[in-house]
């Protein structure tokens, strides 16, 4: 990448939108210190860089560019994602159907009534799940990817041709005092915690941390160039 990284990141991930790529240049040039531009709450006290990337990320959320959704609406997810057809729970392998299916058909995770029934169910075939997930949406052409903005309450996806995945998958853009943000496989670790946090079951023994064979993010990335 021989152009300024987060420039280029915003031609990939809005489809070359020069409305988008014009609005970057200009906070690269003078760094946005509104936090209503950059997006994140407590974000004006950030360094530079992470400003202009954080309001990137925003700006490519608000043009509906990428997906996002704040942690009390996890379960919402993959209702909207079948309903925009990029992923057919009914023709997903068995472990991604009884994952995944609950939260379409029923969004049996979305209340505290039903949470810890849906743990129980779902803690041995998750990782296989998520796998079967991202197999499906690679068979129709595209990549899912994580844009890792902050840990905050919110996850953002996006859906990538092969070539884009590949030259930004694993490739951090900014650095807030040891958080790497960037691009990344999807962080299903993540999507457990935010769409469980609500789960007492997640504390008790044989319920800690993760499913087993859940991919973890680490948190330090090469950065983009």
């Amino acid at each position: 990448m021989n152009k300024e990284p987060i420039t280029s990141f915003a031609r990939d991930f809005s489809h070359n939108d020069e409305t988008v790529v014009d609005e970057v240049r200009a906070w690269l040039a003078k760094p946005p210190v509104d936090e209503k531009v950059i997006g994140f709450y407590g974000s004006e006290g950030y360094a530079a860089r992470t400003r202009v990337f954080l309001a990137t990320v925003y700006l490519l959320d608000k043009r509906h560019l990428i997906d996002s959704v704040e942690d009390k609406y996890t379960v919402e997810l993959f209702w909207r994602w079948c309903n925009a057809g990029i992923v057919d729970v009914a023709a997903l392998p068995p472990a991604a159907q009884a994952v995944f299916g609950p939260l379409v058909r029923h969004r049996a995770a979305a209340t505290m009534e039903s949470i810890d029934d849906y743990v129980k169910a779902s803690w041995a075939s998750y990782a296989k799940a998520t796998e079967e997930v991202e197999q499906q949406i690679a068979a129709r052409g595209k990549v899912l990817l994580s844009i890792d903005a902050t840990d905050g309450d919110t996850m953002f996806f996006a859906l990538v041709a092969p070539a884009i995945a590949a030259r930004w998958q694993g490739k951090a853009l900014s650095d807030e005092d040891g958080y790497y943000a960037g691009v990344r496989l999807p962080m299903w670790d993540r999507f457990w915690d935010h769409l469980t946090y609500f789960s007492k079951v997640v504390n008790q023994a044989g319920f800690k941390g993760y499913p087993p064979g859940t991919r973890q993010r680490e948190n330090r990335l090469p950065f983009a160039r």
